[in-house]
């Protein structure tokens, strides 16, 4: 009887506990990052070839408690060694856990091998070699405080790594053993057996469609790379057990094949669907998925389809205002299952659960995931038209004045006096910075106290006194919504006494889609344009008809950067939004400049930034185009001629205008690269994002261009009102060699 532990991504241990059961292990034990088994060396090996849901499989040689750092390697020593591999072989190890002094896995993993190093030279005068590439024996330690674990890796890689994706430069936004346990969850398995069809419609690189395929047709996970398990070389690996079970994995597919049920996709974006095509003909299934480039807007399904299972994975928000285009998403979304899926299940995983409300379905169930280091839910829905309900709308945006003329009394309530002091504290320090740096626009304060969820900006105009901008976080799950909008109506009573700003120039925006609106930015009508000062600059706001002001307060330092280091210089600017940073690069010296966007509302407002500055419309172009279409275009006759470019991309987008999707995180590398081409010798592209998980990838970048120059400027570029929220956004200067 072996002594295993399976390891797991957040959220599937207990999934896992029960899929080891079922190959039969025993004294099954689920844990926080996976699940504890004993078995014969059969169970073993039907967990590295059929688990859907383990990252890898160990067999435990060894547990024991250590007095102290010293005692690590002697005791490895004494691990009968031979019973695993050759003097002559070769192995390596890998190392996990802290304590005992140890810190770093490195030094962990050393420890061990002198270990067994000591114990093949004590007994045979010889010692095998390591090679870490393709070892006989892969080894892992883990130290927990005192308490050493050693274990036989018999998998060598993880187990989510089916072999469809091997050769693609692309990172799923799902790993394949949590869309595997997602659509568990989901009830798919039962689903498939009754013929049901599955359907993803924002199927991105296609990890549902391939993982359902392959549950539905019985084909062990593990079978692709069966010939690559590390075990096929350690000592104890029977050969004539292992190939039993790879004849019994290959009938079972055999027969899974002739049943299976219907499985489509669809997406807006051609690329992800190309990525989605690879990956569903590497797994063998493209002559039995059919996807088809869609986006939910368009909301018809292209065939008579037997109800089943609808799941998908939609974008999320990270930033205030760009967060609209997903919830306007989710809304659309919502509104194809129930036109066009009565009758059906649906799971649909998200990172924000308050985006689950805009689709207008009671969820009769929610599961707790990790993606990555993400803590989701899959919400899962029967659509039938008892569960229907209405989406999300967003509140008032004159809730002051309306707190004001029906309720009074409410700012002198103890709630209403908290946070009116708490925001005080915060005006104390940041009108002396303000006064001294000339800064006539700042956050004051940003969910300081979690009760008081709100994001609350000042504005000192030249046209029309003060003014603030107030806008909602959704409440934490912890928090009752009746006593959050209580919450929100203290705070609300309690701003005009703080700021002295009369009630009518305090606006509250919720980040929430008008129900049915088509154009989903526009909140207000009133056409009212003021002017604020910023770093020596005029530029143009509107508090009440957009959900963003045209400034983004985060980026001042950024604006300020991009004018310094474009004196004298051409700038291109891209994404420009309202080109504030335009307006204050050429009223700052720039020689020209272009301002590329694709929406014609904010060349119209960068037109009014040039002209509050009396600036030659003539050296300072405004060009309404789709960027990354520009960038492939018309770029080229500005290719190595331009001396400064900043871009400043959304997390996402689904514009109309634009074909498929933007996905900065996925899609930057190429970005800038193509960005990095207009560029002379030198020249300097300034990049930023609001996307708070972002990580920029230097390699790809550094490879495809040598020489260049990439420096972190987030710290420099952040302003002190936005201190308390270092991650507001991130940025780079990247200088052509």
């Amino acid at each position: 009887m072996l002594k295993c532990f399976a390891t797991a991504p957040g959220g599937l241990s207990e999934l896992l506990r029960e899929e080891l059961m079922s190959f039969g292990a025993q004294s099954v034990k689920a844990q926080p990052r996976g699940v504890s088994f004993e078995g014969s060396l059969e169970v073993a090996y039907r967990a590295c070839l059929w688990s859907r849901l383990a990252n890898r499989i160990y067999v435990t040689v060894l547990e024991t408690k250590l007095d102290n750092q010293e005692a690590l390697t002697p005791t490895i020593a004494r691990v009968d060694w031979k019973r695993h591999m050759d003097a002559d072989g070769s192995f390596a190890v890998s190392f996990s856990g802290k304590g005992l002094g140890i810190e770093h896995s490195h030094y962990g993993a050393l420890k061990i091998k002198d270990g067994i190093v000591d114990y093949f030279r004590e007994t045979f005068q010889q010692r095998p070699q390591v090679d870490t590439f393709d070892p006989d024996l892969r080894v892992h330690g883990h130290i927990n405080r005192n308490q050493l674990t050693l274990s036989i890796d018999l998998t060598g890689h993880s187990l989510h790594q089916r072999g469809y994706r091997e050769g693609q430069q692309v990172k799923a936004p799902l790993k394949e053993n949590v869309a595997a346990a997602l659509l568990m969850r989901a009830g798919w398995p039962e689903i498939a057996k009754q013929g049901g069809t599955l359907y993803d419609p924002m199927c991105g690189s296609g990890t549902f469609m391939v993982e359902a395929a392959m549950m539905a047709s019985d084909l062990a996970p593990g079978l692709d790379k069966a010939n690559q398990m590390a075990f096929l070389t350690w000592k104890q690996h029977d050969e004539v057990l292992w190939q039993r079970l790879l004849d019994e994995a290959e009938q079972r597919e055999a027969e899974g094949l002739r049943n299976l049920p219907e499985i489509y996709g669809s997406d807006a974006s051609h690329k992800s669907l190309d990525i989605a095509y690879e990956a569903i003909a590497n797994a063998g299934y493209d002559d039995a998925i059919e996807i088809k480039q869609m986006t939910v807007e368009q909301g018809r399904r292209w065939g008579d389809w037997k109800p089943g299972l609808v799941i998908s994975n939609p974008p999320y928000g990270e930033r205030l205002g760009e967060v609209e285009e997903v919830k306007a998403l989710y809304v659309e979304l919502g509104n194809y299952l129930k036109n066009e899926f009565d009758g059906w299940q649906a799971a649909i995983l998200t990172c924000n659960a308050e985006l689950g409300m805009y689709l207008g379905l009671k969820a009769k169930r929610s599961h707790s995931f990790f993606n990555g280091a993400l803590e989701c839910k899959l919400l899962r829905f029967d659509i039938v038209k008892e569960f229907h309900r209405q989406p999300a709308i967003k509140g008032g945006l004159h809730l002051a004045q309306e707190i004001h003329n029906t309720m009074p009394e409410l700012a002198e309530s103890e709630g209403a006096q908290m946070f009116a002091n708490r925001v005080r504290k915060n005006l104390k320090g940041l009108r002396k910075w303000a006064q001294k740096e000339e800064v006539f626009a700042y956050r004051v304060y940003d969910a300081d106290m979690p009760e008081y969820a709100l994001a609350i900006d000042f504005y000192q105009t030249l046209d029309d006194g003060n003014w603030l901008v107030v806008n909602e976080y959704a409440p934490p799950k912890s928090v009752d919504r009746q006593k959050a909008r209580k919450r929100l109506y203290e705070a609300m009573a309690a701003l005009p006494l703080v700021f002295h700003v009369p009630v009518e120039q305090i606006v509250f925006k919720v980040r929430e889609r008008q129900k049915g609106a088509s154009q989903y930015e526009r909140l207000d009508e009133s056409k009212q344009f003021f002017t604020i000062m910023e770093n020596g600059v005029r530029l143009r706001v509107n508090f009440t008809d957009y959900l963003d002001t045209g400034l983004f307060l985060d980026h001042r330092d950024v604006r300020a950067y991009v004018a310094k280091q474009a004196r004298g210089k051409r700038l291109v600017n891209l994404f420009c939004y309202t080109a504030s940073a335009t307006a204050q690069a050429a009223a700052q010296g720039a020689r020209t400049s272009l301002s590329v966007d694709m929406s014609k509302t904010y060349l119209w407002w960068a037109k009014h930034n040039l002209m509050a500055n009396r600036l030659d419309e003539d050296k300072h172009k405004l060009l309404q185009a789709n960027v990354l279409e520009w960038l492939d275009t018309a770029a080229k006759s500005q290719k190595g001629q331009v001396d400064v470019v900043f871009l400043d991309p959304p997390s996402f987008s689904t514009s109309k205008r634009m074909e498929g999707t933007l996905d900065i995180q996925r899609d930057h590398v190429d970005l800038i690269s193509k960005t990095l081409l207009l560029l002379k010798p030198g020249g300097e592209l300034i990049f930023s994002n609001n996307l708070r998980k972002f990580k920029l990838d230097k390699t790809a970048l550094e490879q495809a261009f040598p020489g260049i120059r990439i420096t972190d400027i987030t710290q420099k570029t952040m302003p002190k009102d936005f201190e308390r929220n270092a991650k507001i956004h991130q940025a780079w200067s990247i200088i052509m060699p």
